[in-house]
C-alpha cells in the first residue's frame, strides 16, 4: 500500500472498484474537484477533511490519521484494560480519588461534598442531610 494521505485515498477508491476519483466523488456525494484534491494533496489535510474522508470511506479516524502521518500504527493501541472508566466508578470513589490527589495542595483543607443527600468530608464519617423544607 502506498504511503501518505493522498495515496491512501487513491487506494480506497481503487479498493471500492471506482474507475476514477470523479466516479468515486459522484457515488460518495462530494464534488469531483474535492475528491481530486484529496488524491493529490501535498500538505497535511485539516481535521475537518480527515473526519469527512473517514466517514465517506467508512474508515476509522485512526486509520485516516495514520494515512495522513499524524499518528503511527504503534500509537494506535487501545487503552489498558486495567484503566477504569469514570462511568464504572461510584460518586464516592471519584470523590475519594480527587481527595487523594489533592491532599497535598496548599489551598486549604478539602472541601466537603454532598452526594445523594450525604455530606462527605475528610474529617469524619459521612453525614446524612435532612431538609426541613
Amino acid at each position: 500500500m502506498a504511503s501518505g494521505f493522498a495515496a491512501w485515498v487513491r487506494d480506497q477508491i481503487a479498493a471500492r472498484g471506482y474507475e476514477s476519483p470523479e466516479e468515486a466523488a459522484r457515488a460518495l456525494g462530494v464534488y469531483p474537484s474535492q475528491m481530486r484534491q484529496w488524491t493529490t494533496i501535498a500538505r497535511s489535510p485539516t481535521p475537518q477533511v480527515l473526519r469527512r474522508v473517514a466517514a465517506l470511506f467508512d474508515a476509522t479516524v485512526q486509520e485516516v490519521l495514520i494515512a495522513a502521518g499524524f499518528m503511527t500504527e504503534e500509537e494506535n493501541v487501545p487503552l489498558s484494560p486495567t484503566r477504569m472508566s469514570l462511568q464504572q466508578l461510584s460518586n464516592k470513589q471519584i470523590l475519594d480519588e480527587i481527595r487523594r490527589r489533592t491532599a497535598g495542595d496548599a489551598g486549604g483543607p478539602p472541601i466537603p461534598v454532598r452526594v445523594d443527600g450525604v455530606l462527605h468530608s475528610s474529617d469524619g464519617p459521612p453525614t446524612a442531610f435532612v431538609s426541613n423544607t
